[in-house]
């Protein structure tokens, strides 16, 4: 797949251009909805509280020093709280006072407001402002329920009989569904704020009342409690959830107890005893905020950006050591969401963060900046069952139930459709769809999909059915859910090879075996995991950066969600997340003066291999190891804020050669001497230099590490490796490796005149042999003049109206691009907006006469484009403009265009294409293409 290009980098060439990547959902349509479809996050250019560094003269700098809490409270805070308050004023003012939901000053400098489309508009162009953005919604990473690995066992590996206990002193803010405090994981001695601010000192968070929430709920372990719903709505929230910062999904309650539950606590789930279990930071305090909430129809739950600002926001204020956010996945890409998340790690705030479900296709990765720790789940599959057939074959799947059953009678839920339901919907087990008489006393064969797969095993209950065994539709991983009879999940071969023995035998017969596991087994990635490289990057971040145990997790649950349960089991990126944030803080209690960058390169260096065909883009460094992690001997840490020098390397445009430079300290008692270890990598050279490193105890030394493409190397295509340190005294400080090799880097686009008759594209190589080219096009532009009434246009519910001209597109497989652009003939302002399938996923608005914007490789489907007026001071003010489209076909060939189709290149130096044209009509405007064989690189080429 070709990879589309930056409008940032268009930018610097100085164009009025946007080209926008292939359309992804990063919008979520939410205009029915009634109070979601005008919030905007604004923010602005200063510095927030977090990260302010006294550059005003008038104003002492704000931001905490190395390893103290932010405090709010301070003189300098509250006067340069003051004047960031002030500054948002007047921008308020300048928009017409628009109705203000909140106002950031600690994370980010801003505020959400309902904004009319006008507002919008005005806003974009205030030189105040840094970005608008409509507020969205996110979705919760969890693929809720099943089994594979207790918290009890985590307990195990890392250990939770230190004393003090692990994370004591340490608050985590969780940011979810909130919580339910009477579940025993969350017991404490009741307390007062006066008494909470002196166990933590500069901590200023409150217990704030609410729907079934008063302040004495909270305790030594929950030491403060808020919610946050004005951008999505207080009338959008379900009757089931609660308007206060009790639990009403459960989601938040399982997350907040796997961070930070208390010790030894005993659980049992409908009867069965699954031991004791323990948050990953046992003695550490949380601090709740709820930012997601439960719509009257699921499709509508979620968490606003405007809330999850402001929840990060009044996070840092109040002093949180850590954040815990098992929120959203690869469409969560909000501006403003990761400038809060970088200004909190600035201030030293370590952020865990799920990688998201959307596995396990590429480019999934929630869109996290480095500063963010983003946590990949993994399973360890020791909950089995079998299902042992009458013909005595054996078939392995996944079981939490510890009751064997059987031998039993073997019906398949498609034989045993009840009157009036459908074969279809009786395999499927639907709620009333069986036959009670044929599925009594019997285990019944249901198949996946269609709706919870707990929820089949209620039908065959209620139909008096012994037990289940629940097929997959299609190959994948298996799940053992907490079921109404006990059940074992097999994958979509073996239910072939059940419904066969059914076929076959006049009465068959089966039973299902619990297996007990005694131990843990490999480390895979799960299924549902997402995977990098991150979308929005150039491939030079890492993501995810570790993995943590995600299926199967016990902790703790919301009764009134969850059918009475206190615990429940769930799996999901938003399971592992919280236990990396819990483990952080558990570091943060054995080194206190950690920054969040030198604690994610101790999980990093430190981590468990991951048995993945994908490696790092699947599972990042690899699985975490509290035990390991505490003692890392080597930390990459983040001078002056550097970020992405942490513990990993990735390069996603190796072009003949590269250098890279990482700094490291010994943060051990003793000096030690490092030798450098270089795996994996196939096809690259690589160099470290120098190649060993002896350091002093708090001694930091700078390495450089060149990567250099070989003929063999796999080009186009990421490859994976590790750098290891191995200490004289046995630390083994290991980082991974991602680089893709290219075959070319050449400019983005070039412009030519038609009397020229040519041009020349300049790129660069990176390998010696031969590059072939190829040229798509040109086309030919199709212009149109449109008239336009000036007037403002809804970008949540774009319609054809007075001040907008509309056109829809259908397109079909195999466009290279398509490119849009309008101009108005007298000089006025004009935008351009383009959906697909009803969401936006491009648009050009600026206070220019021009607009320009570009699809790279759109996928096909059907678009609409809207050209819009800006409005003016005379609303009946008529607009002459014109409106041009180029569609670029893939396959769109023409003997008035060409170049060489070979050229000799040597790797590493530059090379020349020259590009020749003739009979281009001179009143026309061109455009193509240049591609470069065997390399995602290409060059658009625009003639006038």
């Amino acid at each position: 797949m070709r990879r589309s290009i930056s409008s940032a980098a268009v930018c610097a060439l100085g164009l009025s251009l946007a080209l926008v990547p292939p359309p992804t959902a990063v919008a979520v349509d939410a205009s029915h909805l009634k109070s979601a479809t005008n919030a905007y996050v604004v923010i602005l250019h200063a510095q927030p509280l977090a990260t302010y560094d006294g550059h005003l003269a008038e104003f002492d700098a704000t931001a905490p020093t190395d390893g103290r809490r932010f405090r709010a409270g301070s003189p300098a805070a509250r006067a340069y709280g003051e004047h960031l308050t002030e500054g948002q004023q007047r921008v308020l003012a300048g928009l017409g006072h628009p109705e203000v939901l909140y106002s950031y000053t600690t994370a980010v400098d801003g505020f959400a407001a309902r904004l009319s489309p006008g507002q919008v508009k005005q806003a974009h162009s205030m030189p105040r402002i840094l970005s608008v953005e409509r507020s969205g919604r996110s979705h919760l990473d969890s693929v809720r329920a099943t089994a594979s690995l207790p918290l009890t066992a985590i307990q195990q590996r890392i250990g939770v009989d230190s004393s003090p206990p692990l994370g004591h002193g340490v608050v985590v803010g969780v940011v979810d569904t909130g919580i339910w405090p009477e579940n025993p994981s969350f017991a404490g001695v009741p307390t007062n704020a006066e008494a909470v601010r002196r166990a933590y000192p500069g901590f200023s968070g409150r217990c704030a009342r609410g729907e079934r929430w008063r302040r004495g709920l909270c305790n030594a372990k929950v030491i403060a409690a808020q919610y946050f719903v004005k951008g999505f709505g207080r009338e959008n929230v379900a009757a089931a959830d609660f308007t206060s910062p009790r639990d009403g999904s459960g989601h938040g309650s399982h997350t907040a107890g796997s961070v930070a539950g208390n010790a030894g606590v005993d659980v049992r789930i409908d009867g069965q005893h699954f031991g004791h279990i323990s948050g990953a930071a046992p003695g550490a305090a949380l601090s709740i905020y709820k930012a997601c909430w439960t719509a009257p129809e699921p499709a509508d739950d979620g968490c606003a950006t405007a809330d999850l600002v402001k929840a990060i926001d009044r996070a840092v204020s109040d002093g949180v050591d850590v954040i815990s956010f098992s929120i959203g996945g690869s469409d969560t890409a909000t501006r403003s969401l990761e400038l809060a998340f970088k200004s909190a790690a600035n201030a030293g705030v370590f952020i865990a963060g799920s990688a998201g479900d959307d596995g396990p296709g590429a480019s999934t990765v929630a869109p996290h900046g480095p500063w963010v720790t983003t946590v990949a789940a993994t399973t360890h599959r020791p909950f089995r069952g079998d299902v042992v057939l009458g013909n005595g074959r054996k078939l392995v799947g996944s079981m939490v139930s510890d009751h064997r059953v059987g031998p039993l009678p073997l019906v398949y839920a498609g034989d045993a459709a009840a009157n009036g339901a459908t074969v279809h919907e009786a395999a499927l087990c639907d709620p009333g769809a069986l036959d009670a008489r044929t599925v009594d006393g019997a285990i019944v064969v249901c198949e996946r999909g269609a709706f919870a797969r707990v929820g089949k095993s209620s039908s065959v209950e209620q139909s008096g059915g012994s037990a289940m065994v629940l097929v997959n539709a299609a190959p994948g991983g298996t799940d053992a859910d907490v079921h109404a009879v006990p059940t074992v999940q097999v994958g979509s071969a073996d239910g072939r090879a059940i419904r066969s023995y059914i076929r076959r035998s006049t009465r068959p017969t089966a039973s299902l075996h619990p297996v007990a596991s005694g131990s843990i087994g490999r480390r895979l990635v799960a299924d549902f995991s997402s995977r990098g490289p991150e979308r929005s990057s150039t491939g030079d971040v890492l993501k995810p950066d570790v993995a943590a145990p995600g299926v199967g997790v016990v902790s703790a649950a919301a009764p009134a969600s969850d059918g009475g349960r206190l615990w429940d089991l769930s799996s999901g990126t938003s399971m592992a997340a919280p236990q990396v944030a819990g483990i952080a803080a558990d570091i943060m209690t054995a080194h206190p003066g950690w920054s969040p960058a030198a604690v994610k390169s101790a999980l990093m260096t430190t981590a468990l291999p991951v048995d993945a065909s994908e490696g790092p883009l699947a599972s990042g460094a690899g699985e975490v190891s509290l035990r390991r992690a505490l003692d890392p001997g080597l930390v990459y840490d983040a001078p002056g804020r550097g970020w992405a020098d942490v513990a990993s390397i990735s390069i996603g445009d190796l072009v003949a050669e590269q250098t890279v430079t990482r700094r490291v300290t010994n943060v051990s008692e003793k000096a030690e001497t490092y030798t450098s270890h270089v795996h994996g990598l196939p096809g690259l050279g690589v160099s470290v230099n120098p190649p060993t490193l002896s350091l002093s105890p708090g001694q930091s030394r700078t390495f450089a590490v060149t990567f250099t493409a070989r003929r063999s190397a796999r080009y186009q295509r990421f490859v994976s490796g590790a750098l290891t340190w191995a200490g004289s005294l046995g630390h083994r400080v290991t980082s991974p490796l991602v680089v893709r090799p290219s075959y070319a880097r050449a400019p983005m686009e070039v412009h030519g005149s038609v009397a020229d008759g040519g041009l020349t594209i300049t790129a660069r190589a990176g390998v010696t042999g031969t590059i072939g080219t190829s040229l798509v096009g040109p086309v030919p532009g199709h212009s149109r003049p449109i008239l336009l009434h000036s007037g403002v246009f809804a970008e949540a519910n774009p319609r054809r109206a007075s001040g907008a001209w509309g056109r829809a597109y259908v397109l079909p497989p195999g466009i290279a691009a398509l490119r849009l652009g309008v101009s108005s003939a007298d000089g006025h302002d004009v935008d351009l907006y383009v959906y697909r399938e009803g969401v936006l996923v491009g648009s050009a608005v600026t206070t220019a006469r021009s607009e320009q914007l570009t699809l790279a490789e759109p996928a096909a489907g059907r678009y609409h484009v809207y050209v819009n007026a800006a409005a003016g001071s005379n609303p009946a003010h008529k607009v002459p403009a014109t409106f041009t489209s180029w569609e670029l076909p893939q396959n769109s060939r023409s003997t008035d265009f060409s170049a060489p189709r070979r050229l000799k290149v040597t790797g590493g130096r530059r090379f020349a294409v020259e590009v020749v044209w003739s009979h281009l009509a001179a009143e026309q405007k061109w455009f193509g293409r240049l591609d470069y064989q065997h390399s995602d690189a290409g060059t658009f080429i625009t003639v006038k």
